[in-house]
C-alpha cells in the first residue's frame, strides 16, 4: 500500500461531514459503485431543474473483488479501468477523480450522544462541527474508519427535538449522531487499487445509504423506513428516521448464494443456475408451477451431460428458502439498532438492488417484516433511453446526489452545499456576531 493511500484513510471522514468545498463549475461528476458482483460507473452532469443527465456509463464484472473487497489487486485494477474507460469513452471525458459507493468493509454503525456547552449564546456551525468531531472520535473502534457522521437528533437544554439547532440559544447543545464505519484494511486496499489506476476518491459512501437517497421519498424517510439493498454477495441495511440515516448494517449473503443453492438443488452448472434464476425464478408459489417443466442440463461425470426436467415449483422452493434466510438474518441485524427501534421503528421497507427484481420479493419482505414493502426504483438520472430506474442502479444514482451535495435533505448540509465564496461570507458574518454582538 502506497503512502498516499495510507494517508487518505484517516482524513476520509472529513470529506463526509461537511468539509467538502468543491466547486462543481458545471463539470461532469463520476461515481463508481463497487458492488459484490459488478462495478457500475456513472458519469453525469447536473440538470438545471434537479437530477442528472447521464453522459457515460460503464459496467464490468467485479473480477478481483469478493463481497466488495479487493482479493486480487491486479484483476481489481483491470476491472476498475475497464468500467471507467467504457464510461469515459461514452462521455468523451478523461477523469482523475471518481467517488466510490462501497458495499465492502463490513459496514456497521453506532449511535453516539455528545454535548457542547453554549453558556446562553446561539448555536454556530463550529458547535455542530465540534459535536460531529467528538461523535466520530467516540463512535469508531480500533481498526475501523468513519465514512458517515450524520446527526439524527439535536436538543437544546433538554427541549424538544430540533432538525437544525443553529441560531437558537441555550445552556448546552446535545446531539445524537449516527456514525457509520468500515474496516480500515479493506478500505486501504480499495484506495490503493484506485491509486494504481491513477484515480482519487473525493468521497466514499455506504452503498445502502446511497440507494436509500435515490429511492426513498421524503415522507418515507421522515416517518421511518428500512432500505434493504439486495446485492450479489451481501445484503445491506439502512434505517432512515427523521429524514436522515440513523443505522447501517450488513448481512454477508446475497444473490450469489441463491444461485449456488439452485445449482446444487438442480444438480446443474452455476452459469445455468444464474440463467434459470433470472428467467423463471421467484419466491411466491403459483398454481401453474407444477405444470410448468424446466429443462435443466445436469452435471455428469462424462463429457456429454444429460438433460433432465424439473417443475418450476422446485426452483421456487429453493430460491424462497434462501431468500427467507437472508431476510430473517437482516431482521436480526436490525435489532442491533437497540433503543433506536423503540422510538424510531420503521413504518415500511423499500427493497432495492439486483435481488429486488426477483418475482414476488416485495411480498416476501412484507411477510417476514410484517410491514408494507415496495421495490425501490431510482428516478434521479436521465439516460439516452429514459430514466435509469432499474433497482440495481440505485446506489450509483444516489451516490451522484451525495457527491453533488443534493441529497434531498437526507444528510447534514452545514457548509457543504454552499459555494466557497458564500461559505467565506457566512464565516465572516459569524465572526462579527461572536465578537461584536451586544
Amino acid at each position: 500500500m502506497s503512502e498516499g493511500a495510507q494517508q487518505a484513510v484517516p482524513m476520509l471522514w472529513r470529506r463526509l461531514v461537511g468539509a467538502r468545498e468543491r466547486a462543481l463549475k458545471g463539470g461532469p461528476l463520476a461515481f463508481l459503485d463497487v458492488g459484490s458482483t459488478k462495478l457500475c460507473c456513472y458519469i453525469a452532469r447536473l440538470k438545471g431543474q434537479g437530477g442528472f443527465v447521464l453522459a457515460g456509463r460503464g459496467y464490468q464484472l467485479a473480477a478481483g473483488f469478493k463481497g466488495g473487497e479487493v482479493v486480487d489487486a491486479d484483476e481489481a485494477e483491470i476491472s476498475i479501468l475497464a468500467a471507467m474507460q467504457e464510461a469515459e469513452l461514452q462521455a468523451g471525458e478523461q477523469l482523475r477523480e471518481v467517488a466510490i459507493g462501497w458495499s465492502g468493509g463490513s459496514p456497521a454503525s453506532r449511535l453516539v450522544r455528545v454535548t457542547v456547552p453554549l453558556h446562553g449564546r446561539p448555536v454556530h456551525d463550529d458547535d455542530v462541527r465540534e459535536c460531529l468531531e467528538a461523535a466520530r472520535a467516540d463512535g469508531v473502534g480500533p481498526g475501523r474508519e468513519a465514512v458517515h457522521v450524520l446527526p439524527v437528533e439535536a436538543r437544546i437544554d433538554d427541549g424538544r427535538p430540533l432538525r437544525d439547532p443553529r441560531g437558537l440559544a441555550g445552556g448546552r447543545l446535545a446531539m445524537t449522531v449516527a456514525v457509520a464505519s468500515v474496516a480500515s484494511p479493506p478500505l486501504r486496499d480499495l484506495l490503493g487499487c484506485l491509486e494504481r489506476c491513477h484515480l482519487q476518491a473525493p468521497l466514499v459512501v455506504n452503498a445502502s445509504y446511497a440507494a436509500g437517497v435515490a429511492c426513498l421519498t421524503q415522507d418515507e424517510a421522515q416517518r421511518g423506513c428500512l432500505v434493504l439493498d439486495l446485492g450479489g454477495g451481501t445484503t445491506g441495511l439502512a434505517l432512515f428516521h427523521g429524514g436522515r440515516m440513523a443505522f447501517a448494517a450488513q448481512v454477508p449473503y446475497g444473490g450469489d448464494h441463491v444461485t449456488h443453492d439452485v445449482a446444487l438443488g438442480l444438480s446443474t452448472t452455476t452459469a445455468f443456475a444464474e440463467r434459470v434464476k433470472a428467467l423463471y425464478g421467484g419466491v411466491q408459489a403459483r398454481s401453474c408451477d407444477d405444470n410448468m417443466r424446466l429443462a435443466v442440463p445436469l452435471v455428469a461425470g462424462s463429457h456429454e451431460a444429460t438433460t433432465g426436467e424439473v417443475p418450476r415449483r422446485r426452483l421456487t422452493h429453493i430460491i424462497r428458502a434462501r431468500a427467507e434466510e437472508i431476510l430473517v438474518l437482516a431482521q436480526e441485524r436490525l435489532q442491533d439498532a437497540g433503543d433506536l427501534l423503540k422510538h424510531a421503528a420503521p413504518r415500511g421497507v423499500v427493497v432495492t438492488g439486483g435481488g429486488a427484481q426477483t418475482e414476488g420479493m416485495a411480498e416476501l419482505v412484507e411477510e417476514v417484516f410484517d410491514l408494507p414493502a415496495r421495490v425501490g426504483c431510482p428516478a434521479l438520472v436521465q439516460g439516452a433511453l429514459g430514466v435509469e430506474s432499474q433497482p440495481c442502479c440505485s446506489a450509483a444514482s444516489g451516490g451522484l446526489a451525495l457527491l453533488a451535495g443534493d441529497d434531498g435533505g437526507f444528510g447534514w448540509r452545514g457548509e457543504a452545499g454552499r459555494a466557497p465564496i458564500t461559505q467565506g461570507l457566512a464565516r465572516f458574518g459569524q465572526w462579527l456576531k461572536q465578537n461584536f454582538a451586544t
